[in-house]
């Protein structure tokens, strides 16, 4: 066996995330503090209802994790392969190189435009806020 290098070390956390993510969906609470933004301005940020989102998914009720955050379901999905990856089969993942910066551009692109969309909804078109 291996020691924790630092491919199996990111896979465990993956996959702590994830069990984290599962022990909440139980209804163990987490102690997890708000968002400072949303707090500070009443302006949720680009992230703001992910958790949730993760845990509507981790429940199975793929509609109320949509209508909470689109990210939410691939998140879960991401975080568990990466956790089967690496934690589990003790793979490294393929090394992104040069191709890391437009994947990376393209995801906080593609959050950005979100959540000025999700901005204009419920501020221009005053749709409720999920509580």
């Amino acid at each position: 066996m291996r020691g924790a290098s630092g491919h199996r070390r990111s896979g465990w956390i993956s996959l702590g995330v994830l069990a984290a993510l599962a022990l909440r969906a139980q209804g163990v609470p987490l102690l997890l503090p708000g968002c400072p933004l949303r707090s500070l301005t009443g302006i949720p940020c680009p992230t703001c209802f992910l958790t949730r989102s993760a845990l509507a998914t981790l429940h199975g009720d793929l509609g109320e994790a949509l209508e909470l955050h689109l990210f939410g379901p691939p998140l879960v999905m991401g975080l568990g392969w990466i956790g089967w990856q690496q934690g589990i089969l003790g793979r490294p993942l393929p090394r992104l190189g040069s191709s890391f910066w437009p994947l990376l551009l393209a995801l906080g692109t593609g959050l950005a435009a979100y959540w000025i969309l999700r901005l204009g909804l419920w501020f221009g078109l005053r749709v409720p806020l999920p509580a």
